[in-house]
């Protein structure tokens, strides 16, 4: 496998009217590193943006996974009243980075703060070039 690639992922939960994220990653197997975006599309149409980056980790055993832990980068800057001041992640896949389990929490405004957590996400791959 290449140590530099793309990895794009659509995560939903299985509770009805929760929101879907989409994942754009470029993942650096050499040294352990991810970086990429986190784009949280809510039932309501609203749509945030977080840069994000990370490690990725083998994780050994009887039948080896491959994980992702992922925080988001805010702005240095104060950010705007609805956009995202924060974001964790927990991607694990199987080896063939098809399919996995996923666990995120995003944080949401200044003035009415609010926290999408997703404990039960279910992530897909999807290639780079289908748009969302």
């Amino acid at each position: 496998m290449n140590q530099l690639f793309a990895a794009v992922y659509e995560i939903s939960s299985a509770a009805i009217g929760r929101p879907t994220l989409r994942l754009n990653l470029v993942v650096d197997r050499a040294n352990a590193s991810v970086v990429g975006a986190a784009t949280l599309h809510t039932v309501t149409g609203e749509t945030h943006e977080m840069p994000v980056r990370g490690q990725h980790m083998e994780i050994e055993g009887e039948e080896p996974l491959e994980a992702i832990v992922l925080a988001g980068t805010p702005p240095v800057f104060a950010v705007l009243d609805e956009e995202p001041s924060s974001f964790q992640m927990l991607l694990v896949l199987p080896t063939a980075w098809k399919e996995g389990q996923a666990c995120y929490k995003m944080s949401l405004g200044k003035l009415y703060p609010r926290v999408i957590d997703v404990r039960d996400g279910k992530a897909r791959a999807v290639l780079p070039e289908v748009a969302y």
